[in-house]
């Protein structure tokens, strides 16, 4: 549709109704009832629009060259491989081969008079490279978890990046006339997208480096390396701490990406709004009442019978009323600044929230009690495992009930699942207690560590003592040395001063002589 072809048409239809209203009787009548009743106008435009922010896009965009690289050149280590061939494919044998030809008789073809054997078969061992090292696994796990987090913001950025029009229109009026009430509630929004925006631009910018970033993961997502590494497990946290990752500047900074992703779990945006209070002048109020009055004949010129504004008595013209013009309306929302959290993290950060509330809670009113501290902790893991038994029972008994079926079969078939599922826990159960006494032996390591820290401190605080005294040792002797030193000068001085005292007093008697 063209532009100006809407206010092309209205110029036509509105000198239509000009003329019209001068001569019908029904227009002069029903204009006059809505210039008498109450009526209220409500009407704003404006601009609506986010501006994201792109702080984390800088980030991973950094990392990219880090991980092409070490992708290209992964990190390998030699595998021992051991295969029983024939023997004269055996090309390497060493002592391994001697004891499981030994503990293998049956691969003995014959021997001679000197004791020597003719195998039929050899174990021989070889070297071969292999990719699942730590790091690689780390780095493989590093990709699927940015192209996770960019798919998410992806698809929000993609529907919320637009700035927007909007021109809503609320119009509200009841008119009373002898047992009749014609009420008006009419809504009008028009809502469109304006590409040409400077923020759209920027939005639009965010989201081409987003899709140029999100076509570069996906690559490495098809990359040999990653087809390579499919075949092993990916890491979980907590992350290991390996020599590399820590001390190996690229895997550092692959290590620190991975903990920031950990930490943004949603995606922030401002808003702009810019609005204005449509002004409802005399020729814009006398336009809404004609789109009224057409908007009720429409309807009456549909229905049965016609509500007739002339009635036995004569009409007489009312005290014209002003349309009262609000200003603000609950229905008309406006787009508030804000931030999209993503649902998993945020179910699973409430529900470790409240599990922390209530434990802390249990574990200050066990302790108030009386219980040791000890004795409080295992009760609170104990109630921990109740809780997370009872819900996995309940559980099982809302999916799986075979008293519902009455086929004999498929009780049997349901039951199976049941004895299958918790076998599977079993399992769960089994590598859960795994994790905990990695925990333990990481807790072990932490605590001799702060006691070494402890003893360091310890040695150095005493240290410090002992070389504070020392120092208060040497400065009393050098005061001690000083002093007497002093005290020998002085004493130098008085001998000094009792000679020339003697000798003047002998030169005086040798002048009395």
């Amino acid at each position: 549709m063209e532009e100006g072809t809407a206010k092309r048409y209205y110029k036509k239809i509105n000198t239509t109704f000009e003329g019209v209203n001068k001569l019908d009787d029904f227009a002069k009548q029903y204009i006059n009832l809505l210039e008498s009743s109450k009526i209220e106008l409500y009407q704003k435009e404006r601009r609506e629009r986010r501006i994201f922010d792109d702080s984390w896009l800088s980030n991973i965009e950094g990392i990219i060259p880090i991980i092409d690289k070490l992708m290209r050149s992964p990190k390998e280590t030699l595998k021992k491989v051991s295969e029983v061939v024939p023997v004269e494919r055996a090309k390497k044998i060493d002592s391994s081969t001697i004891r499981h030809l030994a503990a293998n008789t049956q691969l003995i073809k014959k021997t001679n008079k000197k004791g020597e054997i003719q195998p039929t078969k050899l174990l021989t061992s070889f070297s071969e490279q292999e990719l699942g090292t730590y790091e690689n696994r780390f780095l493989m796990t590093l990709v699927d978890k940015i192209h996770t987090f960019l798919e998410i913001r992806y698809r929000l950025i993609n529907h919320k990046m637009n700035t927007e029009y909007i021109n809503y229109l609320k119009v509200n009026s009841t008119i009373e006339y002898q047992n009749a009430n014609i009420d008006y509630d009419i809504t009008l929004k028009i809502k469109r997208n304006m590409e040409d925006d400077a923020v759209c631009k920027k939005n639009q910018e965010l989201f081409d480096r987003m899709k140029e970033l999100r076509d570069t993961i996906n690559n490495y997502k098809n990359s040999s390396f990653m087809r390579q590494m499919q075949n092993f497990a990916p890491i979980r946290p907590p992350i290991m701490k390996t020599n590399i990752i820590m001390k190996n500047i690229e895997f550092s900074q692959c290590y620190d990406l991975w903990l920031f992703l950990d930490t943004v779990d949603r995606v922030g945006y401002e808003t702009d709004v810019l609005e204005r209070n449509v002004q409802f002048d005399e020729e814009y109020i006398k336009q809404i009442e004609n789109t009224m009055m057409v908007l009720y004949a429409t309807v009456a010129n549909n229905q049965i019978e016609e509500f007739a504004l002339s009635h036995e008595q004569p009409f007489t013209y009312r005290k014209v009323k002003t349309p009262k013009v609000i200003t603000k309306i609950e229905a008309d929302q406006y787009l508030d600044s804000g931030e999209y959290v993503f649902k998993d993290e945020t179910l699973n950060q409430y529900f470790l929230d409240q599990i922390k509330k209530n434990n802390i809670q249990r574990y200050e009113t066990l302790v108030e009690a009386g219980i040791p501290k000890d004795k409080s902790i295992e009760i609170i893991h104990q109630k921990l495992l109740e809780i997370a038994d009872g819900a996995f029972q309940d559980f099982i008994n809302y999916t799986f009930n075979p008293e519902d079926e009455k086929d004999l079969q498929k009780k049997i078939d349901i039951q199976s699942e049941i004895v299958k599922t918790y076998r599977e826990i079993e399992k769960v159960k089994r590598e859960n207690l795994k994790n905990i006494e990695t925990e333990k032996a990481l807790a072990m390591l932490n605590l001799n560590n702060y006691r070494e820290e402890l003893n360091q401190r310890i040695a150095k605080k005493k240290a410090e003592i002992e070389a504070r005294k020392a120092e208060e040792r040497r400065l009393d002797l050098q005061r001690k040395k000083q002093i007497a030193q002093e005290r020998l000068a002085k004493k130098k001085k008085i001998n000094r001063a009792k000679e020339l005292l003697e000798k003047a007093e002998r030169a005086r008697k040798m002048q009395n002589r």
